[in-house]
């Protein structure tokens, strides 16, 4: 008998959990913790977006996933997140988690799903056409002993110093227009469950404090090497101030080596000065447009702050099985892989751009468009 995927039921929730924790915690000498770190996405509430394999009667094969909603520059996309994707080892080499992704695609375009978002970058994503997009300037902040005007006072979230600290974080947090939407009980669980500490990875998490105001807040993930420790930027929310000292300053208070912070290149407000630090690097993990034409219609308010009205009145997006079309008048784009309309939506790369120069108005929309701002994947709405 063929076994299908399907969702996991509220009986078998317990048993998912423990498979995930297997694979993804006890097997490597972990604490079993993921329930704790994503409480969103392993959740009960979620059960429905669980889907498993059961064979023998256990789950032996687990794909989850998280639908959110993310305002790009004040336009909403609905964006899935895919996390602890997991078969168990003597059950593996079986293609159950094709077969469960197959299933996961499919329920996703019809739950209105606009774009997948992954943690992972293996071949088991690549080869369906999840892209890695270069989409970031990341800046490597070396720690140096600057002064600064601004205090940096670490805080614990179960157990804030005052009871609106919680309330200004969620302001500084909400200036961004490109950013997952949170809940304020969301926020609140975020904050804790994605900076639980396992293995090497750990979280500094800190108030920029002037006049003994809250100007901003900063979250730090870092990494434990043999001889170092490396700090990469989560999460800031902060007032115009001088970011790059505050991070040279952090990463010097912590005895980081160097402190990466990663910025959206359609994001020019947040970019520093330090060129000779900044590279073009990866978003976190991998992206995959779901539904092209519906990614379209929720992108036109988007679109429209960078095209004209008249090029864009007269521009289609439309999908003919497997081409993806982009039609202005007698002008017509087809692109015929799936990865390269991630690149092209989600990437900056001028050479994709220069293919197709000759098509006038198409190409002066794609350069203005392009490449979609995002926010940071790996921040505390990581799954």
């Amino acid at each position: 008998m063929e076994l299908r995927p399907r969702s996991a039921k509220l009986e078998e929730f317990d048993k998912v959990i423990e498979l995930i924790n297997y694979v993804f915690r006890i097997s490597r000498n972990h604490k079993p913790t993921m329930m704790e770190e994503f409480p969103l996405l392993l959740s009960k509430n979620n059960i429905e977006n669980m889907i498993i394999i059961s064979e023998d009667d256990k789950v032996v094969s687990d794909v989850n996933y998280l639908i959110q909603d993310v305002s790009i520059q004040g336009n909403r996309l609905k964006v899935a997140a895919i996390g602890g994707v997991c078969t168990h080892p003597d059950y593996e080499k079986r293609g159950y988690s094709s077969k469960i992704l197959d299933k996961v695609e499919e329920k996703m375009f019809y739950d209105g799903v606009d774009i997948v978002i992954i943690s992972g970058t293996r071949s088991l994503y690549s080869r369906r056409n999840c892209s890695l997009v270069k989409s970031f300037y990341k800046y490597t902040i070396k720690p140096e002993d600057v002064k600064i005007a601004y205090e940096i006072v670490e805080f614990d979230e179960t157990n804030f110093e005052k009871d609106n600290d919680l309330d200004k974080m969620i302001e500084l947090y909400n200036q961004n227009s490109t950013r997952f939407i949170r809940t304020r009980d969301e926020f609140q669980k975020l904050l804790h469950a994605a900076t639980i500490a396992w293995g090497p990875i750990g979280y500094k998490k800190v108030f920029i404090k002037e006049n003994n105001n809250i100007i901003g807040y900063l979250i730090i993930r870092t990494i434990k090497k043999e001889d170092s420790t490396v700090g990469e930027v989560a999460e800031i929310g902060l007032n115009s101030v001088n970011v790059e000292n505050i991070l040279k300053y952090v990463a010097n208070k912590f005895g980081l080596e160097s402190l990466n912070y990663k910025v959206h290149v359609k994001n020019l407000k947040d970019q520093l000065k330090c060129n000779g630090t900044k590279s073009l690097d990866y978003q976190q993990g991998t992206m995959k447009i779901i539904n092209f034409t519906k990614l379209c219609d929720s992108l036109r308010s988007y679109f429209s702050q960078y095209a004209d009205f008249e090029l864009l009145k007269y521009m289609e997006f439309k999908q003919v099985e497997n081409k993806y079309i982009i039609k202005y008048k007698e002008e017509e784009l087809v692109i015929e892989n799936l990865d390269k309309l991630n690149k092209l939506f989600f990437e900056k790369n001028e050479e994709q751009y220069n293919e197709f120069k000759h098509l006038k108005n198409i190409y002066e929309f794609a350069t203005k468009a392009f490449p979609v701002d995002f926010p940071w994947t790996a921040n505390l709405n990581y799954q």
